[in-house]
């Protein structure tokens, strides 16, 4: 008997062996199987993952071709207000946007957080995801102070789960650029602040980075690097130098020589030469 479980351990196998080739083959065989069965739960959650995979791999039209017959077998199942509808629509609108038809995609993310509002109650953690999703589709728009409230509501989902520390500093930590967008800078800087205090407090500050650390480390320089901007913004040039150097050397220690540690060496050497030029003209 074909199980979810079954599935996704022949899945795992192909993948860990990297056989790529066969990934599609086998998800639309265990599709067309769960539908010869009319198992429609292993259906929807195989086409989800073959949806994924879709998207990952470029095939878009694959994707949305196979979105479609999704979403009209789970309206025919009478699963429209659903919060697994909603997580596949969340998915459809992740193909939109990296298709680039981002207003289709804004336009299934907002159908999805009806439902979700209507389903879930309102701290549960999948909605962090569509908050995340809708934000980047919003700052494309230039929107930006709907996308810093909508990652700022994600954030305070984490508020009580210590265990979470790393993930909401990094919610902040892009809210608070947000900000900088709107050049809120004070409301950025306070933001920023309370992320370093939780980078700090969960005992995991990036150094050199393993797998699966980067994103992390990457808002991480981001936050001490906003902080180094807030500060020359208030012409307290020490105290953006050593946000800018500590910044510059994460960055170097994760991604090595890259254009952002670059700029970043760049921001130490123009504050220097600027504390020296003070020196040099005391007023």
């Amino acid at each position: 008997m074909m199980t979810i479980d079954g599935i996704f351990a022949q899945l795992n196998g192909l993948i860990e062996r990297r056989e790529w080739d066969k990934v599609e083959p086998f998800l639309t065989g265990c599709m067309e199987n769960a539908s010869e069965l009319k198992n429609y739960g292993i259906y929807i959650t195989i086409g989800n993952e073959l949806l994924d995979f879709y998207r990952e791999t470029g095939q878009f039209e694959k994707a949305l071709n196979l979105s479609e017959d999704i979403l009209l077998l789970m309206e025919e199942l009478q699963l429209e207000e659903t919060e697994h509808f909603a997580t596949v629509m969340i998915n459809v609108a992740a193909v939109c946007q990296a298709a680039g038809r981002d207003e289709e995609a804004y336009r299934y993310d907002v159908r999805a957080l009806k439902i979700y509002e209507q389903a879930l109650s309102g701290g549960d953690i999948r909605f962090i995801r569509l908050y995340q999703n809708m934000s980047m589709l919003l700052e494309s728009r230039k929107e930006f102070e709907e996308a810093a409230m909508l990652l700022e509501k994600a954030a305070s989902i984490l508020e009580n789960k210590p265990e979470e520390k790393e993930q909401r500093a990094d919610l902040l930590t892009s809210a608070a650029l947000l900000r900088f967008k709107q050049e809120k800078y004070e409301e950025g800087e306070e933001l920023l602040k309370l992320a370093l205090s939780l980078y700090e407090a969960s005992g995991n500050l990036p150094g050199e980075a393993e797998d699966g650390e980067e994103l992390h480390c990457a808002h991480y320089s981001a936050a001490l690097s906003g902080l180094g901007e807030a500060a020359f913004r208030r012409e307290d040039y020490e105290t953006a130098l050593a946000f800018y150097e500590k910044a510059a050397s994460v960055s170097a220690s994760t991604f090595g020589e890259s254009e952002g540690t670059r700029l970043l060496c760049e921001n130490c050497a123009a504050i220097v030469q600027l504390l020296h030029s003070d020196c040099q003209n005391p007023s």
